[in-house]
């Protein structure tokens, strides 16, 4: 007779179906890596252009998600560096996992839960709205749908499109041929041209790998905390709207890679903290579960925090040309550390200990990686490689999209 294994949630989901307990609870995680290397894949092409059935469609919903998750870079063309950090600091990734805890705790069931995915369809009209990136379609020569952008952001804005905007599309669009000497094709090959932007997607891509795989660890081990699952998802979420204001704050009076690195030291600290507890701590202790579920929820927040800096940073780092593919490329990396995430809670079934070490180790980790990027604050969106090549840090006073009091304007050269 199989063993009947205790720690099971009480919930209709793919692990009950399946009976994937006990001897067999390596396939859940299992399936979320394959997930996730769905979603790797998706970023790949996002960023340049139990059961065997289970699995695929785990695979392509994984896919997709990588596909959309390049999109999340898009406004940065739109706004002043005062104002960018608000599109990683505002929560609503957050907001939507919270959204999934309710709908889970009502639903109990998988199928309804995929289902209400379907709620998402409505947003793929905003093709027919959302104008196109401005400095994308001037870069690769499509002056008239640039210029038509331009006036509609304008008039979206209760202003005037500039008289001379022509003028100043045509002479970005003539430098970017004068550099590439006819209509270039971008690729992956492109991030690592030149020694400084060699060393800045390795760095990039290595720091996103890391953090992911802490992110998600924290997020795929939610179940091993004590108290609700369903509460303990919505808390480790709902946690991050206090932050929202004090992190755009931050990130423009000091900068995203200080921000990055408070954020980790402070997980690192609620990680030790952790680690501390589960040793010193007798099980008997009444609230000895709370203080480590707190904890442990405390140090997701923070990782997730800097993690929001850090997409702040890799999207002001590299040129209009290649961002798309740049993003793509950092979540790519992201995805591998994904995959690995599942498994970083499988070192143990008793205790938290092992696991919160590696997620220290790659907290640390990042910390002294990141220093070897530049930091971005205040600096002007850079439009072509030769830009970056140079490996300038300084503002670029013959930028053609100037800051000007956190809006963008366009600027006679």
């Amino acid at each position: 007779m199989a063993p009947v294994c205790a720690d099971v949630m009480m919930i209709f989901d793919g692990i009950n179906k399946w009976d994937l307990t006990c001897d067999r609870k390596w396939i859940p995680p299992m399936i979320t890596s394959i997930q996730f290397g769905g979603v790797l894949v998706g970023a790949l092409i996002g960023g340049q252009a139990a059961d065997m059935m289970f699995a695929v469609f785990r695979f392509v919903i994984g896919s997709t998600l990588g596909s959309y998750l390049v999109v999340s870079m898009f406004p940065v063309e739109f706004i002043g560096y005062r104002w960018r950090p608000i599109l990683t600091a505002v929560p609503f990734w957050a907001t939507g996992v919270c959204f999934l805890a309710l709908v889970s705790w009502l639903l109990r069931d998988w199928v309804y839960v995929h289902l209400v995915g379907i709620s998402t369809v409505p947003f793929l009209l905003g093709w027919f709205i959302i104008p196109e990136s401005i400095r994308w379609l001037t870069v690769k020569g499509r002056l008239d749908e640039a210029e038509k952008a331009v006036e509609r952001v304008a008039i979206m804005n209760g202003k005037t499109k500039p008289a001379n905007t022509r003028e100043i599309l045509e002479k970005i669009c003539e430098e970017e041929k004068h550099i590439l000497d006819g209509d270039k094709k971008y690729s992956y090959l492109d991030l690592y041209r030149g020694a400084h932007l060699l060393q800045i997607s390795i760095v990039v891509q290595i720091v996103w790998l890391f953090v992911s795989a802490s992110y998600y660890g924290f997020a795929f081990g939610v179940g091993k905390f004590s108290g609700n699952f369903y509460l303990n998802l919505f808390l480790m979420n709902i946690l991050e709207f206090p932050l929202c204001i004090p992190s755009i704050i931050i990130m423009n009076r000091f900068g995203r890679r200080f921000f990055a690195t408070i954020s980790f030291t402070l997980s690192v600290i609620s990680c030790l903290s952790v680690i501390v507890i589960q040793k010193l701590v007798s099980e008997e202790e009444l609230h000895r579960g709370t203080m480590i579920t707190g904890l442990s929820l405390s140090a997701r927040l923070f990782t997730g925090c800097a993690w929001n800096g850090l997409i702040t940073l890799t999207n002001e780092m590299y040129p209009t040309v290649i961002r798309n593919i740049g993003y793509g490329a950092a979540n790519m990396a992201a995805r591998v550390g994904g995959i690995i995430a599942p498994h970083i809670f499988s070192l143990s079934d008793d205790e938290m200990v092992p696991y919160i070490i590696v997620i220290v180790i790659l907290s640390i980790s990042v910390v002294m990686v990141q220093f070897l990027l530049p930091e971005t604050l205040g600096l002007a969106l850079e439009d072509t490689i030769d830009d970056k090549l140079s490996g300038s840090d300084k503002l670029n006073q013959n930028s053609k999209i100037e800051e000007d009091r956190g809006k963008l304007t366009i600027t006679a050269l």
